[in-house]
């Protein structure tokens, strides 16, 4: 598959991954890689993932889906870049 099309389908893709996955990466992102989280993330959007993984406490319940939406979106743009 060429690159530029599996870049456009992996937002997409990205959205329907488990919650336990989402929080797997997040919790790596904290404790490894924190880099990424610096060079793929505006300072706002950094902010925001911590906040959103300290109130989750690692349970989707603990988030509103509105949140649960939106730290998937982070995570993956943390992972795969801006």
């Amino acid at each position: 598959m060429p690159w530029w099309i599996a870049r456009k389908a992996a937002p997409a893709v990205w959205e329907r991954i488990p919650w336990k996955m989402v929080w797997t990466v997040s919790l790596w992102l904290a404790e490894k890689g924190r880099e990424r989280l610096r060079d793929n993330l505006t300072q706002s959007e950094q902010q925001e993932f911590w906040t959103l993984t300290k109130k989750s406490k690692g349970r989707p319940s603990n988030l509103s889906q509105r949140d649960r939406t939106r730290l998937k979106n982070i995570v993956g743009k943390a992972i795969r870049g801006g």
